[in-house]
């Protein structure tokens, strides 16, 4: 799991779908894929190498089992963590969501940014459990102008908003993420991240 970024993302709206999968792809995330329903989430997570770690999931989804019934299977299978997405925050769909304890329950229309600061939040409580188990990770080794970049996207924000906030092409927001990754040995941008905040 420690090296799990993948996400899956179970939503019927394929609008909306292909909004957030154009979003993650851009930021280097593994999307396992879409499911329109639960018979498809399970099929897609049932794979050696495609156990989720995150799932975004909607609610209200076609099929006889509804998001939250579908979030606390995967989550009794795999340990995943769920963020939900969707229209509905009437009293009685928020007490049955937050029996499961997700993440984050954001609710539609939502922005980049929001889902983003949710996935970050996500893997922060994946590699927050990891660290118990593991010996403590070295220094990273960083430029200031990559700690401002890490920063950005701890902070939400998307390659592209970062190169625009700094004045640099997306291109190079994407060199200096591969460069960084590469020159501390870490597999993933959410958990060098992790390691950022939690350095002394």
């Amino acid at each position: 799991m420690q090296n799990n970024n993948a996400i899956l993302i179970v939503e019927d709206e394929m609008i909306t779908a292909t909004s957030i999968i154009e979003l993650l792809q851009e930021e280097d995330y593994k999307v396992i894929g879409i499911a329109r329903n639960a018979t498809k989430a399970l099929h897609l997570s049932n794979q050696s190498d495609n156990v989720p770690a995150v799932v975004i999931c909607d609610i209200n989804i076609i099929g006889d089992m509804n998001g939250i019934e579908l979030a606390k299977k995967l989550n009794d299978l795999y340990h995943c963590e769920i963020i939900f997405l969707t229209a509905y925050h009437d009293s009685t769909t928020l007490k049955d969501a937050f029996g499961i304890n997700p993440v984050m329950y954001l609710v539609k229309p939502y922005n980049d940014a929001q889902l983003l600061v949710a996935i970050q939040l996500a893997f922060h409580k994946i590699y927050l459990k990891l660290q118990l188990k593991t010996s403590p990770a070295a220094a990273l080794n960083l430029t200031n102008r990559e700690k401002e970049i890490v920063q950005l996207i701890g902070q939400g924000l998307s390659s592209k908003e970062v190169g625009r906030r700094l004045g640099i092409t997306l291109e190079t927001v994407k060199t200096h993420r591969r460069r960084i990754l590469e020159k501390n040995n870490i597999n993933n941008f959410p958990q060098l991240i992790f390691q950022l905040q939690n350095e002394a």
